[in-house]
């Protein structure tokens, strides 16, 4: 997403690499420049027919549909007008305005802008009248809003909060770590995600206020603070009902939890258990609650084989299961998720070094669409050769293959028989430049695709371009990969410049890797000729 970020340290809005302000209208410039960069649209003879019949508004419309965000927040510089008579504020949806540190100025600045953005965050930032003066005045406009390290110094008297109440009428996704501002809200009732974490502090008041009046809630995270188990809570609350009414500022218990859950239960779809210290018991508790059902699931720590084969009985709705934070995860562990959720469409077994026969299952699943096995390098050439003697699974979209300890030819055939691949990794594996050839002639619909550290990979793979090859090889360049909008080849030993120039050329590609490449020089006329070959190319070799 493109991102403004006003920051305590500068005098400036900055983005990417463009930088500078207008002192009339407080946004973005370029920095030798009065004037935003160039921004280029190639339209067919139809499509231009068809544009100029239209209405002023239509025909803003539609050139934004083929922008990039960083060219939409620099086009609508120009648009300002159109934009106020539009009033189409989701075309900068994805534009992220942030604020940190000492933000009075900053706020003063942007309340001159015309534009309308609807996703705010603030970091570290002391919430102080100007503050909450700022946030009723934008209310209507937040549907994403996110409180990361801010400190709230206004008085909690009864008539200082209700005059500072927000009425977040558009708000969907709200995000608060570590932050005191849980009063400041009015009923969220079209609220579709919370996520309130909390390295301490995190009680049953804050989640009660949040609770209030949530209609929506589709996705819920809570976390980072000490939970108290349900037998504990009774020593301190007799019923649900003084729960409500006189929740505790100081614990936060597995009653108020499973009341909140409860609340939901119609509405919600998506739990992350990761950063709550729940007991086993208590998520199967959760897994019990009558007509809750969940389609995401992210386990906690140390959750065994036989408490997530009985969640997963409880949760047959369950189509897409995270292990990423799970410890205790063996081949047992995904058999029994298996046995349990055949239609099971997403599956992450992020960096788990101790599954390996379970490849056999996971590749019986017809309807998976993600699999994520990034760094299970324990699972045998042997075990993914015996899964593809009877694979079933044809519909990935998203395979990560990072560090997999698969043949060449194993990996042929998979990735040939998912042709709907959007994003693949498999950096770190022995794939050579016939399966490269072979992704570029079949999986056409790739955006991401990550060859970092891939030995085997030299400017043939890149171009096409082999001396010998069988009748069975059409030899097809990457630069056929028409839809790819990022592209990693770092640390690819045998690439050049000169295969480089020639096969990386991408209409959209935004984010290119070429980070210890030993053969290529990254001198500044070979930067400026792939970036004049990808003409959205605007992250090349980032530092992070």
């Amino acid at each position: 997403a493109g991102v403004i970020l006003f920051d305590e340290k500068t005098d400036y809005v900055c983005y990417g690499k463009i930088v500078g302000v207008t002192h009339e209208y407080g946004v973005l410039i370029s920095h030798s420049t009065y004037a935003p960069d160039i921004v280029a649209v190639n339209f067919s003879r139809h499509s231009i027919d068809k544009i100029l019949k239209e209405p002023r508004a239509g025909v803003l419309i539609r050139i934004f549909q083929f922008l990039d965000v960083r060219s939409r927040l620099k086009a609508s510089l120009v648009c300002k007008t159109w934009f106020q008579i539009m009033d189409h504020p989701q075309m900068l949806c994805d534009v992220k305005v942030q604020f940190s540190g000492e933000v009075d100025e900053a706020i003063k600045r942007f309340s001159r802008m015309t534009r309308k953005f609807q996703w705010f965050s603030f970091v570290r930032v002391i919430i102080r009248a100007p503050v909450v003066d700022f946030l009723k005045n934008y209310s209507k406009q937040f549907v994403i809003l996110s409180f990361h390290e801010c400190t709230e110094i206004y008085g909690k008297s009864e008539s200082e909060v209700q005059d500072k109440i927000l009425h977040c009428d558009n708000l969907r996704i709200l995000d608060v770590s570590n932050s005191d501002i849980a009063f400041s809200f009015s009923p969220l009732l079209n609220l579709t995600e919370l996520k309130l974490c909390f390295f301490s502090g995190l009680s049953d008041y804050i989640v009660s206020q949040f609770s209030k009046s949530l209609s929506k809630l589709e996705k819920l995270s809570l976390g980072d603070s000490v939970v108290y188990e349900e037998e504990v809570c009774k020593n301190i609350y007799a019923t649900e009902e003084e729960i409500e009414t006189n929740p505790s500022q100081t614990y936060l218990s597995f009653l108020c939890i499973k009341m909140l859950i409860e609340k939901n239960r119609a509405t919600l779809r998506n739990i992350n258990f990761t950063n709550l210290r729940l007991t086993s018991e208590d998520i199967l508790t959760i897994s019990k609650i009558e007509d809750l059902k969940l389609t995401h699931i992210l386990f906690p720590e140390k959750l065994n084989s036989i408490h997530v084969e009985r969640f997963c009985e409880n949760q047959t709705s369950l189509v897409a299961v995270d292990f990423t934070t799970s410890v205790h995860v063996e081949d047992n562990t995904v058999y029994a998720v298996i046995k349990c959720l055949q239609n099971l469409q997403e599956l992450v077994l992020f960096n788990k070094r101790k599954i390996d026969k379970c490849i056999i299952e996971i590749l019986q699943l017809e309807n998976l669409v993600k699999l994520d096995l990034y760094c299970c390098s324990n699972i045998s050439q042997l075990s993914y050769q015996e899964a593809l003697l009877n694979l079933k699974t044809f519909k990935l979209k998203s395979l990560n293959l990072a560090s997999a300890n698969i043949s060449d030819d194993n990996l042929f055939k998979l990735l040939k028989c998912n042709k709907n691949i959007r994003y693949l990794n498999v950096s770190d594996t022995c794939i050579s430049n016939k399966t490269l050839n072979m992704i570029c002639n079949n999986l056409i619909l790739l955006e991401c695709l990550i060859l970092s550290s891939c030995r085997e990979i030299s400017d043939s793979g890149l171009t096409g371009e082999f001396e010998n090859y069988s009748d069975s090889l059409t030899p097809t360049p990457l630069s056929n990969l028409k839809y790819l909008t990022q592209l990693n080849l770092s640390k690819s030993s045998l690439i050049t410049n000169e295969g480089c120039i020639k096969a990386i050329r991408f209409p959209k590609l935004e984010k290119l890797l070429l980070n210890k490449c030993r053969r290529l020089i990254l001198c500044r006329e070979f930067k400026k000729e792939l970036k004049t070959q990808n003409p959205y190319l605007h992250n090349f070799n980032p530092s992070y």
